[in-house]
């Protein structure tokens, strides 16, 4: 094989090096932008949930099932602090939480665009 041919081959292993990261860059950034959708929606539920005490509701199991339930309190909220630790926190509070998780989601979001940036341009300067 000549040193052109050995050269093609490296540019070539290089592109398609090049070309699964930025395919896995985009894949993680699809879902850090479905992780942000999920989050904007408990928010907006949390906002609906103000002063709707006593009122019919339904509850998803998952998978498409839902139950009837009445709200009984519309002014706490049990949340998941992790190790699957649950404690309660008022809508305020929970909301806060969420707009933390917001922005960190956020800021992977940016970091993981830049890197798309740049292994793009990579790609693009190297035929």
């Amino acid at each position: 094989m000549s040193n052109s041919d050995e050269e093609r081959a490296q540019k070539a292993m290089e592109s398609q090096i090049l070309q699964a990261q930025i395919s896995e860059l985009e894949k993680q950034l699809d879902e850090i932008s479905s992780k942000k959708a999920e989050l904007l929606f408990i928010k907006e539920s949390l906002n609906q949930i103000k002063n709707q005490s006593n009122k019919d509701i339904l509850l998803p199991l998952g998978s498409g099932i839902l139950i009837r339930g009445k709200l009984t309190d519309d002014k706490k909220v049990l949340v998941n602090i992790g190790g699957n630790t649950i404690v309660e926190k008022s809508v305020d509070e929970a909301k806060q939480i969420i707009d933390k998780q917001i922005e960190e989601i956020s800021s992977v979001s940016k970091l993981i665009d830049n890197e798309i940036k740049k292994y793009s341009s990579i790609y693009n300067q190297n035929p």
